[in-house]
């Protein structure tokens, strides 16, 4: 018996691969924040309690930068997570919400979660920009993101599992049950939670080109990036390898032979060398440079969106065999609505662009947190 749900009688309003370029996109972005917030909240926390204990004033500022930041971060992320969720829903919602519906206790507590860690992210930086310690609250705050990444770990897992559904349901239909005894779901929480340092430690290389930072404060930050991007891509390397061993028999083998998912996957393994091996030499460096940081920012994007494909193809090629195919539905394209939408999506990420360029030439203001 087939256990997907029956096929929506309304047709689809855009072809399926228009859905799935902006799915892809606007979740590439969403995982840039996703991975800045995580990757900061750890490097954050690290740089506040490791400059108190040694009493380094450079790294407490720098802790207290990272902490001034993160609510804006977080802002981004949650607005740039609606769109991918949406087109995610509208591709795989037979898949998507039955897996939702079974941990629906703990896919409903994300509200609270990110409220919670929000004002905790609030809370820091308003203790940092008081000279005062934050690392409790910054780890109350990142432990509750970290539990609501794992939830959504649960849940994308868990939609490719349609052979445990039944039994899930009829043990507790109450949405209380994890999906832990898939073999992938530790290694890909693991390969997205580890990459976040990556994401992160672009973003300190590209805050020490700030030149009204003091010198060891920038030197400070830019090795800091590099060390950090370092060990994220080498950590993300090896759960990489994990998630990729964890797949069914023969998935890993279809998603290859597909020539796109192919060069996504040599995609990764490119920009993830250089990254690494760029980065390791601004570890050891330490002389900020503008055209390196940016060169790195671009590899984690051009990254991040590698696995953004890889992932879609390992989605598509295991529902594929469970009997449920993306492609075969039935479109009826409405190009005047489409065109709009496309344009206001244009508009809207150029006004995302503009005001991050006015964000980043604003009057500068001397931040004191040491």
């Amino acid at each position: 018996m087939n256990p997907f749900p029956s096929v929506d009688p309304i047709p689809l309003p855009a072809p399926v691969w228009l859905f799935k370029v902006l799915h892809h996109l606007t979740f590439a972005l969403h995982l840039v924040s996703v991975e800045l917030l995580l990757g900061g909240l750890m490097l954050g926390i690290m740089f506040s309690a490791l400059g108190r204990m040694q009493n380094s004033r450079n790294m407490v500022q720098a802790g207290g930068m990272i902490a001034h930041r993160l609510p804006t971060v977080t802002a981004f992320l949650i607005n740039l997570g609606v769109p991918p969720l949406l087109f995610a829903q509208v591709l795989y919602g037979r898949a998507l919400y039955t897996s939702s519906v079974l941990i629906g206790a703990y896919w409903i507590s994300v509200i609270f979660l990110l409220m919670g860690s929000y004002y905790g992210l609030y809370y820091s930086a308003k203790r940092a920009e008081a000279g005062k310690s934050w690392t409790a609250t910054g780890l109350a705050a990142l432990l509750l993101a970290l539990t609501i990444a794992f939830i959504y770990s649960n849940n994308m897992t868990l939609m490719l599992r349609p052979q445990v559904w039944a039994d899930m349901y009829r043990h507790s239909p109450g949405g209380v049950q994890w999906n832990t005894t898939d073999p992938a779901l530790w290694p890909r929480w693991l390969f997205f939670v580890v990459g976040s340092f990556s994401s992160a430690g672009a973003a300190l290389m590209l805050l020490a080109q700030r030149a009204h930072f003091e010198d060891d404060l920038r030197r400070l930050l830019f090795r800091a990036g590099g060390a950090a991007m370092t060990v994220g891509l080498l950590c993300q390397m090896v759960c990489a390898w994990m998630a990729i061993a964890a797949q069914p028999a023969g998935i890993v083998t279809t998603v290859m032979q597909n020539a796109i998912y192919l060069s996504s996957a040599y995609g990764w393994i490119a920009t993830a060398v250089a990254g690494v091996l760029l980065a390791a030499w601004c570890a050891l460096s330490g002389t900020p440079r503008i055209t390196i940081a940016v060169s790195e920012a671009v590899l984690v994007f051009l990254n991040i969106a590698a696995t953004v494909m890889v992932r879609d193809g390992i989605r598509d090629v295991t529902l594929r065999a469970a009997g449920f195919k993306v492609w075969d539905r039935q479109v009826v394209t409405n190009w005047s609505v489409v065109g709009l939408f496309l344009i206001l999506l244009v508009a809207t990420l150029g006004a995302i662009g503009y005001l991050i360029r006015v964000v980043a030439k604003a009057r500068l203001m001397k931040e004191t947190y040491a």
